[in-house]
């Protein structure tokens, strides 16, 4: 068996020629005869239809002759294809039960392999199953334990040292192996399992099953399906276009959202439902990606909005980098109302330390329900923690931690980009649209290092005095401003402090300030994720402020 990136063109085409031509031949040459053939069978093989791992091209090889036969049943031909099990009187199995260990399924003598074929031969079906599960001998302990101890021996590896954290596909669970545990959880919980998700498994779990607590493993899978659900709605492609509209509305005062830092409006779809005004997002396309600094980005979105709204009269949403836009358009005047969803704790964001690891670590989620903007601290791994969270809040922690453990062994801030992508690629499965996804990442860096300097260089130039000009701007504006300040209630000591630091991220006058904030209002939320804005919570807080 060889593994799918080991294999060369001609290794895989090699497999599947010696079938898959021989076959297609036949199903040439005896159409041409004077009489239908009674009968054209294929032996196929059980890994074309459950799949197994280093075998992709001979699955391959058998699923194009499956084809054949298919063709042939819709043509008024005879065409059989037997998925047949492992054969134990000659093939790579006659002399060995080693590779069965771990399976389910157990050798097909050759005599009843033909006395199966027999029978078979008066379906109709194109394409059918034959092979031999295992008796279910009674032993001491109940399934779940005479499995998980079996996979502990084929893993050749003892439970009580091996870290809890490490999933079975990090430590080299072979497919085969893999399988009998996908069987397992299928025939507890009735669901489809992939085999993907039995190598997310971590050890920690495997140890609760094997003791009787089956609820981690099924939080888990419950958890990656629905992240996987929520990562498919979303289509990671770079806009072409400067707006859209996200709901039908065509009347009323407009709500423009400015672009969100994955770069999509998804999460605010329900929103878009509930309002009874036009929503328009702002679309970060590639022209806006070539402006290097946020006084570009905020000039950029203020000839749009001219060109869009040339009277005035609109509201603006934003959050992140953005947010510091939507409060200079209030500020001068062009904005009716401002609403910000405020995700970053300022006490740990730090401009002069920010770098690549921080940006891009996956494990974002604090005890707060903040990200770890952290002043003292900042590396890669925080980075991309913050960007994975972004794109998805609900992907399951043992799969971020996975991926901060591998971005450690990659030598640079490209490679680690690459890892993630490849990473959440894999994720999604087929059915995800992310053409875009690696320079997406990129972008989301250079918004955040851009909020960084912008940050940094406000600081510096206000200086002392920074608190006094933030009052006196603030004290002129007649528009309105909402800070919507999404945490977990019950993990902050002291909210006043907590909410002040929110103030400060984004240049607002602090809380004592009567004068500077009667057009400011706060509104905190209590949930577990800051960066869920999908969250019922938030979206009612959104619907309220913007009703």
């Amino acid at each position: 068996m060889l593994s799918f990136a080991s294999l060369t063109f001609e290794k895989f085409c090699s497999s599947i020629d010696t079938k898959h031509k021989i076959f297609a031949n036949l199903d040439q040459l005896t159409r041409q005869l004077d009489h239908k053939l009674d009968y054209f069978v294929v032996f196929s093989s059980v890994t074309c239809g459950k799949g197994n791992g280093g075998q992709s091209n001979y699955s391959y090889g058998n699923s194009m002759c499956e084809r054949i036969c298919e063709q042939r049943r819709r043509d008024g031909l005879h065409g059989l294809a037997i998925q047949y099990g492992p054969i134990g009187d000659v093939g790579v199995f006659a002399d060995t039960d080693q590779l069965l260990t771990m399976t389910s399924l157990r050798k097909q003598r050759i005599n009843s392999c033909c006395d199966v074929l027999d029978k078979l031969l008066a379906i109709k079906q194109p394409i059918v199953t034959s092979y031999i599960k295992v008796d279910q001998v009674k032993e001491s302990g109940n399934r779940q334990k005479r499995m998980v101890a079996e996979l502990w021996r084929a893993l050749g590896i003892d439970p009580e040292t091996t870290p809890n954290h490490l999933t079975l596909g990090e430590i080299g669970l072979e497919s085969m192996f893999a399988v009998e545990l996908q069987q397992e959880l299928e025939r507890e919980w009735n669901m489809k399992v992939t085999l993907n998700q039995v190598k997310s498994i971590t050890i920690g779990m495997l140890k609760d099953y094997e003791s009787g607590n089956i609820s981690n493993i099924r939080r888990h899978l419950d958890d990656i399906k629905r992240a996987r659900s929520r990562l498919l709605k979303i289509k990671f492609i770079i806009p072409s276009e400067p707006y859209v509209r996200l709901n039908g509305v065509t009347s009323g005062k407009p709500v423009y959202v400015l672009p969100t830092l994955g770069l999509n409006f998804s999460m605010f779809e329900e929103l878009a439902q509930r309002l009874n005004r036009p929503l328009i997002g702002l679309n970060w396309t590639r022209d806006v990606s070539k402006l290097s600094t946020l006084k570009e980005i905020s000039r950029h979105y203020k000839t749009l909005l001219a060109e869009l709204s040339p009277n005035g009269r609109y509201d603006v949403l934003g959050c992140f980098d953005t947010a510091i836009v939507c409060s200079k358009l209030l500020r001068k005047g062009l904005a009716d109302k401002a609403v910000i969803i405020d995700v970053i704790n300022d006490q740990r964001f730090c401009e002069d330390q920010l770098n690549d690891d921080f940006v891009l670590d996956p494990r974002s989620e604090t005890g707060t329900g903040q990200q770890r903007f952290c002043e003292d601290q900042l590396n890669d791994d925080f980075v991309l923690e913050f960007m994975l969270t972004t794109m998805s809040s609900e992907i399951p922690e043992s799969f971020k931690n996975k991926i901060a453990r591998e971005v450690k062994r990659e030598p640079d801030i490209n490679a680690k980009v690459k890892l993630i992508v490849n990473e959440v690629v894999d994720f999604g499965g087929k059915g995800l649209v992310a053409p875009d996804l690696e320079e997406i990442f990129h972008i989301m860096l250079a918004r955040i290092r851009m909020l960084s300097e912008y940050r940094l260089n406000k600081r510096k130039k206000l200086s002392n005095k920074l608190k006094l000009v933030i009052a006196k701007k603030w004290a002129k504006s007649t528009g309105k401003l909402v800070l919507i300040k999404p945490f977990k209630f019950d993990s902050v000591e002291d909210m006043e402090v907590f909410i002040e630091k929110s103030r400060e991220m984004y240049f607002l006058p602090d809380s004592e300030n009567t004068d500077a904030n009667d057009n400011i209002a706060v509104e905190s939320v209590d949930t577990p994720c800051a960066m869920d804005m999908m969250a019922t919570e938030i979206v009612d807080k959104l619907e309220e402020a913007l009703k």
